[in-house]
């Protein structure tokens, strides 16, 4: 039997995803290991691939992994239709449209420009959006763009550079993500994937049985990348009609 295939994102949410599945019992590359430039590792019938965040939904909507662990920001960013049978409970944040002090919407820079242009569609909103790699609130900063669409957890970023928040767009947090056509192939393994890891993460005696677990295909075909959240209204100019959501 093929080993299962999970794909982890390198960066932030690496090292809790390895803890959150060796907690869950499954045995994880080591931090030597990890240190080396190897991208795959196999540990007990587990194939373990290291990718960039943003891929990690790419390999397993295509099939390339069975398993993975996305943030929803690139879930939603790469349209990902795969099922979300685990939402995480670390690494969680959330994405704003942030602006410089007082400025009209007229160009957004943001590393998510399907998501911000649904998020414009939504409130009937017309701007330019710039795509870019990294080092977004600089846009605003250096007035290349009025506002950015990017992720905050404490906001200190936005604090130091005396930008404001001026809307939430989506809250985010990380999930486990399944393969349709992985889950048909091979939906005993992935389901106690989905058991181990559940339990691990959310040990909670009274979750009735199945209930997150992934049970039954229909109750996990139903766990799917949900639309961008429609949150506060902003006019045509682009000003909040509800006082700024705090960082």
């Amino acid at each position: 039997m093929n080993p299962l295939r999970i794909a982890l994102p390198k960066g932030r949410l690496q090292n809790d995803a390895l803890a959150a599945f060796a907690a869950a019992g499954y045995g994880v590359p080591s931090e030597s290991e990890l240190s080396t430039r190897r991208l795959v590792f196999v540990r007990d019938g587990i194939e373990w691939i290291f990718v960039k965040d943003a891929d990690v939904p790419v390999y397993v909507e295509h099939g390339a992994a069975d398993v993975g662990v996305a943030g929803l920001d690139q879930i939603l960013e790469q349209q990902c239709t795969a099922y979300q049978p685990v939402e995480f409970p670390f690494g969680r944040c959330r994405m704003m449209l942030i602006r410089s002090p007082g400025a009209a919407l007229t160009k957004i820079a943001t590393k998510y420009p399907r998501v911000t242009r649904q998020y414009l569609e939504a409130r009937q909103l017309r701007a330019e959006i710039v795509p870019l790699a990294g080092s977004v609130e600089l846009a605003a900063v250096l007035n290349l763009t009025s506002h950015v669409v990017d992720l905050v957890q404490t906001g200190e970023t936005v604090r130091i550079h005396k930008l404001e928040i001026q809307d939430l767009v989506e809250e985010i947090s990380p999930r486990l993500i399944v393969g349709r056509h992985a889950y048909r192939m091979d939906g005993k393994r992935i389901r106690e994937v989905i058991t181990r890891v559940e339990t691990a993460c959310h040990p909670d005696p009274e979750r009735s049985e199945g209930e997150g677990t992934g049970g039954t295909g229909g109750a996990l075909a139903d766990r799917i990348a949900p639309p961008a959240r429609t949150g506060p209204s902003l006019n045509a100019r682009g000003d909040k009609e509800v006082p700024n959501v705090e960082s």
